[in-house]
């Protein structure tokens, strides 16, 4: 375990604690979470290399989105996922002209699987050899960051960013595998949203200490400043404050609460009409 002694954005070393967090799945551990004063970027503390962080992956508590859990749940699961894949696929062709992809964090590849169908080249970067071996079931393409040998119109990290050790190389790389007219498209959880403040160190976007940092709309500002890219967009991921809330309804209460879930999640995004911080923001950026 390391403490955080730079932010791993803008690189300062000005800190003050934010929230005391849980580690809700297994092994119930506690963490801080300090924000930068320079560009608010939250970062876990102490934070497991990438060597210790995989005990916390393969803990027998830990339900990545996906796994199965009751036949109810799977429906609904998988009838906004289906949704989600469109939502997505809709917004990359809304600012693409080319048919090349790359997903980074691609998981088991239901979302390449997906645009293979929709008549794009695509390709995947996997850590995590189950998921790899059941993503090339579905034929999809696999790569490595170090073996990236062309250039693509669409790079996208879907909930992928909070969990990358080496971040700033993790970008770089990406970035100079980018086209010149490609977007790199990140979807992450909003530490500013409503749900988030409402459920506080209950809240499931934190997933600490699996996400290694946590992002608002400013941070992400700063982290394209950084590399010099624009953020050409952002759209919110409507469905992602009902099932965060859903999450964290248990980690507070010690039990599902579809209620309690459904009404903060409908708060969450009526809220961010206003607001515009949704639970989940997917953000374009360009070179």
């Amino acid at each position: 375990m390391q403490e955080i002694q730079s932010c791993p954005v803008c690189s300062k070393e000005s800190f003050k604690e934010y929230l005391k967090v849980p580690d809700h799945f297994g092994s119930k551990e506690g963490f801080t979470l300090v924000k930068c004063c320079s560009c608010q970027t939250l970062s876990t503390t102490p934070q497991p290399d990438e060597k210790e962080i995989i005990t916390y992956y393969k803990s027998n508590s830990y339900v990545s989105h996906g796994d199965s859990i009751n036949p109810i749940f799977d429906f609904v699961y998988r009838t906004i996922q289906n949704r989600n894949l469109k939502y997505k696929r809709k917004l990359i062709e809304r600012y693409t002209l080319g048919k090349n992809l790359l997903d980074y964090g691609c998981g088991s590849g239901t979302f390449l699987e997906y645009m293979n169908k929709q008549g794009w080249e695509t390709k995947g970067i996997e850590p995590d050899e189950n998921a790899r071996q059941i993503a090339e079931e579905k034929g999809v393409k696999l790569t490595s960051l170090d073996q990236l040998n062309s250039e693509y119109d669409c790079i996208t990290l879907f909930h992928v960013l909070e969990h990358v050790h080496k971040l700033k190389e993790t970008i770089q790389t990406l970035i100079e595998h980018l086209s010149k007219n490609g977007v790199l498209m990140l979807a992450l959880p909003n530490y500013n949203s409503r749900d988030a403040q409402q459920y506080r160190e209950f809240w499931a976007g934190y997933d600490v200490p699996r996400h290694l940092y946590h992002f608002n709309q400013k941070s992400i500002f700063s982290l394209a400043k950084e590399f010099g890219l624009n953020i050409v967009s952002t759209h919110p991921l409507y469905f992602d404050s009902y099932y965060v809330s859903l999450l964290s309804e248990k980690y507070k209460n010690g039990k599902g609460n579809l209620i309690g879930a459904v009404k903060t999640g409908y708060l969450s995004n009526h809220s961010a009409k206003k607001t515009k911080e949704h639970s989940s923001l997917i953000y374009v950026l360009s070179k």
